[in-house]
């Protein structure tokens, strides 16, 4: 039985931005187990990490299947295969995950099962995107008494706009279409977005500007998101 699994961010997608203490732990375990979202796909974080790899760790990676589907009963299924393939390791593994692990993360399918079954795990942070996103944007998400709200996929964006100072939305399909319905001509130019697509990688694209000078189009993908900000 596995002794101890560390959960390691590793960050936005540039290997640069991976911490000391997230590359020394890869190269101490005895496995690391790699989140694909396709048989035969590549695994986004292992293309993060893979240079900084000792090569006797390159022959420890094994890879775990979590589909991407919003069908909660069918994921179960996966989750607790990875659950169970952790579970029977030996010695100390690490999960990768990009970004951070508690924000939206891989990791967290497994995290509860492991506590539950009273395996040791470890956090090892990563920097988060909206963190990295805003850094790229190069503006503050929040100042002073500001508030923010994240949003995955823009849930529920219509309660907020507007309620806080800055929303950032994890994942920009439909964004635009979404902020056209809400936001009437008056108050087009109280809003500025940022859009920032594959963020620190080799191709990210980023746009900012007002509602209407975005074009949505170009940004709309998996590894997108947004910084919305009231304009004072």
């Amino acid at each position: 039985m596995v002794e101890k699994v560390y959960g390691i961010g590793v960050g936005p997608g540039d290997k640069d931005l991976l911490t000391v203490k997230a590359v020394n732990i890869l190269n101490s375990v005895d496995t690391i187990f790699v989140p694909i979202s396709k048989e035969g796909r590549s695994s986004v974080a292992y293309d993060i990490i893979k240079d900084v790899l000792n090569e006797d760790k390159k022959e420890n990676i094994v890879e775990l299947l979590f589909p991407m589907s919003k069908d909660i009963d069918y994921l179960k299924k996966y989750w607790n295969d990875a659950f169970n393939t952790i579970k029977e390791a030996n010695g100390e593994v690490a999960l990768i995950t990009i970004g951070d692990p508690t924000l939206y993360s891989t990791f967290s399918y497994v995290w509860s099962s492991l506590k539950e079954n009273n395996i040791s795990v470890e956090i090892i942070n990563g920097i988060p995107s909206p963190f990295a996103s805003a850094g790229r944007l190069n503006i503050p998400l929040v100042e002073g008494d500001e508030n923010i709200a994240i949003l995955p996929q823009g849930k529920d964006l219509e309660k907020y706009l507007g309620v806080f100072d800055t929303i950032v939305v994890m994942k920009t399909k439909s964004l635009g279409e979404k902020l056209k319905k809400l936001v009437d001509e008056e108050h087009k130019n109280d809003y500025i977005v940022g859009i920032v697509s594959k963020a620190c990688c080799e191709n990210e694209e980023i746009q900012m500007g007002k509602i209407d000078e975005i074009n949505f189009d170009e940004v709309n993908e998996y590894l997108s998101l947004a910084v919305i900000k009231k304009i004072k």
